[in-house]
C-alpha cells in the first residue's frame, strides 16, 4: 500500500523513537538506573502528544475539501477513524491488565522490595471492580482522579488521547471562526486557568490524564503542522510557549524539562520543514531524515502503539522474576539495565508485531468497513 501523497515518512521514525524512549525509560525506573533524559519516559509521551497534534491537524486540513469542517458527517468520520485506530488493541490488553492485575501487583511489590525508591501504589494494579472496568471501557477514567492511573497499562495517556479526539473537531471550528493563533493561545492557557479555578481537582491527578494538563503540548503539535504547511515561523514561535506552560502544569516537572520540550518542538519542525534543496539547513537535516526513514525506523513506527501499550506487561514481570530468582540486584545499575533491556526488547517487539498484524490492522480495516457502510446513510445536515 502506497503512502499518501503528502505523507512525511519521518513521522513513523519519530513515533518509533517515542515508544522506544518510553520502554527504556520504564526499565530505567524499575531497576533504579538514572540516566539523563532516557530515564524520564514522560518525555517520550510528550513527543507522542506533539505528533498526535501534528497529524490530526495535518490530516484534517488535507481532507477539508472532501470533508468540510462544518459538516456533522465529518465529525462522525473523524471519531470513527480514531476510535477504531485506538480501541481494539486497547480493549485486548485491558482484559489482560485487569484480569491479571493482582499478579502484576505482586511483581511490582517484589521490585519495590529491592528498590524502595521505585515504590508505587500497587493496589491500583489489582482493582478489578466494575467501576474501574467500566470507566476504562468507556474512556471516562481520564476525568476521574481515582481511576485515571489505575491499571498496569500506561493508559492514562490513552484516555488523554480520546479526550483530544472528542475535542478536536470543535477546535477546528473555533479556528475557522477566530483564527489559528488566537484559538491556540487560548487553548494553551486553558490548563493554567483550570488549575487556578479548581486546584484541588487538578492536584488530585497522579498523572496528567486530564486534557487541560497536556492540551498545550497537543496544540503545539498543531502549530508545528500549520508552521510547516504555511512555511511561517510565527506559528512555531507560538508553539514554543508550550514548554513554559509545562512549568505550571506538568506533574513531576524538573528544571530541564522546559529545554527538552523546546528542543523537541524545534527538531520536529526542522525535520518536517521543506528547506530549499541544497541549502545549509537542508544538508544539516539530511542525515536525521535519512535515519528516520530507514526500513528499521519504519518498522519501529508501525509497531509503536503496540509497543507502548504492551511493554509494562512484559517489563514488570521480567524485572520481578529476575530480581527474585537471579543475582540481578548485585549487578551495577548499567549492567542491570542492559540485561533487562536485552531480554525485554526482543520479546516486546515480537509480540508487538503480532499485535500490530493481528489486532491493530484488522481494527483499522473494521473501521474502514463501518465508514463505508455509513456512506449509504442519508447525508447529515451541516452544523453551521
Amino acid at each position: 500500500m502506497k503512502a499518501p501523497k503528502n505523507w512525511s515518512p519521518e513521522l513513523e521514525g519519530l513515533r518509533g523513537l517515542a515508544s522506544l524512549w518510553v520502554l527504556l525509560g520504564h526499565i530505567c525506573i524499575l531497576i533504579n538506573f538514572s540516566f539523563p533524559l532516557l530515564s524520564d519516559p514522560s518525555m517520550g509521551v510528550d513527543l507522542f502528544i506533539l505528533l498526535s497534534g501534528f497529524l490530526m491537524a495535518k490530516n484534517y486540513q488535507e481532507r477539508r475539501d472532501a470533508e468540510p469542517w462544518t459538516d456533522a458527517a465529518t465529525f462522525k468520520k473523524f471519531w470513527l477513524r480514531r476510535y477504531f485506530r485506538i480501541a481494539p488493541l486497547y480493549y485486548v490488553l485491558l482484559v489482560v491488565a485487569i484480569g491479571f492485575g493482582p499478579y502484576f501487583g505482586e511483581m511490582r511489590n517484589v521490585i519495590s522490595s529491592f528498590y524502595p525508591a521505585t515504590a508505587t501504589e500497587v493496589s491500583r494494579y489489582a482493582d478489578q471492580s466494575f467501576g474501574n472496568l467500566a470507566t476504562h471501557v468507556l474512556f471516562l477514567f481520564g476525568f476521574l482522579p481515582h481511576y485515571a492511573f489505575n491499571t498496569v497499562l500506561p493508559d492514562w495517556s490513552i484516555g488523554l488521547e480520546m479526550q483530544y479526539y472528542a475535542l478536536f473537531p470543535f477546535i477546528m471550528l473555533a479556528i475557522m471562526r477566530f483564527g489559528y493563533p488566537a484559538t491556540c493561545l487560548v487553548l494553551m492557557l486553558a490548563g493554567i486557568a483550570l488549575k487556578f479555578a479548581l486546584p484541588a481537582y487538578v492536584d488530585a491527578f497522579k498523572m496528567p490524564s486530564l486534557i487541560f494538563l497536556k492540551l498545550h503540548m497537543f496544540v503545539a503539535g498543531m502549530l508545528i503542522s500549520e508552521a510547516v504547511r504555511r512555511m511561517q515561523v510565527r506559528y512555531l514561535l507560538l508553539a514554543l510557549l508550550a514548554p513554559v506552560i509545562s512549568i505550571f502544569l506538568t506533574i513531576g516537572w524538573h528544571k530541564v524539562r522546559i529545554g527538552v520540550e523546546a528542543i523537541m518542538i524545534l527538531l520536529m519542525a526542522a525535520i518536517l520543514w521543506k528547506f530549499r534543496a541544497g541549502s545549509m539547513m537542508a544538508n544539516i537535516m539530511a542525515l536525521p531524515k535519512r535515519l528516520l526513514t530507514l526500513r528499521f525506523s519504519t518498522f519501529l513506527g508501525d509497531v509503536s502503539y503496540s509497543v507502548y501499550m504492551l511493554h509494562l506487561l512484559i517489563v514488570i514481570p521480567a524485572c520481578g522474576l529476575l530480581l527474585s530468582h537471579t543475582a540481578l540486584a548485585q549487578q551495577s545499575a548499567v549492567l542491570r539495565f542492559l540485561e533487562v533491556a536485552a531480554l525485554c526488547l526482543p520479546v516486546t517487539y515480537l509480540l508487538a508485531m503480532l499485535l500490530y498484524k493481528g489486532v491493530e490492522k484488522p481494527g483499522i480495516k473494521l473501521g474502514k468497513y463501518v465508514l463505508k457502510q455509513n456512506k449509504a446513510e442519508p447525508r447529515i445536515e451541516p452544523l453551521a
